[in-house]
């Protein structure tokens, strides 16, 4: 288990990265249907799964905690999904929107920038299903289930991954 606060740049979107393959760049004139068909993409590939947090546009500082293993789902949650993301280099990485806007607009620019290198965390290489579970809605301030933590990730590793869609999870535009 790993618990991290997320209290750097603008967490309108929060996203996984495996930083050894995610491919950043998209345009320096970039718009946001772009930009999300990059991510929809990447995570296609397996190298990135991307969060809208907020429909308000609010900023906010996210207790994160990380899980591995076949845990159950928590029951009771604002919102929850799940996702799968690649590893090859024994790590992961939490990023938010400014790290992978300036990246996909600067081709000097990597993911994770400076702010958001510390929060890499340790997992082993392979393939995982990832079941997303946000417990706070920070558009009206409410927690529901859990207060302890805001979103829980869970890495199951698995063989490959099963048929799903990409996307950017809870994006509403």
């Amino acid at each position: 288990m790993v618990d991290l606060n997320f209290n750097v740049g603008d967490t309108n979107f929060l996203a996984i990265v495996n930083t050894n393959k995610y491919f950043s760049y998209v345009d320096e004139e970039w718009d946001l249907k772009m930009l999300k068909n990059h991510f929809i993409k990447q995570t296609e590939q397996g190298n990135l799964l991307v969060m809208q947090m907020t429909n308000e546009g609010i900023e906010d500082d996210w207790k994160i905690r990380v899980e591995f293993g076949d845990s159950i789902l928590e029951s009771e949650c604002f919102r929850k999904d799940t996702g799968y993301i690649k590893v090859d280099n024994s790590e992961l990485c939490f990023v938010e929107y400014t790290c992978l806007t300036m990246a996909a607009q600067f081709k000097d620019e990597k993911v994770p920038d400076n702010y958001c290198d510390r929060f890499r965390f340790k997992i082993d290489n392979g393939v995982y299903k990832v079941n997303i579970i946000q417990f706070y809605d920070v558009d009206n301030g409410l927690h529901i289930g859990r207060s302890d933590i805001d979103i829980l990730f869970q890495f199951i590793k698995v063989e490959s991954n099963l048929e799903w869609a990409p996307k950017v999870f809870w994006y509403d535009c």
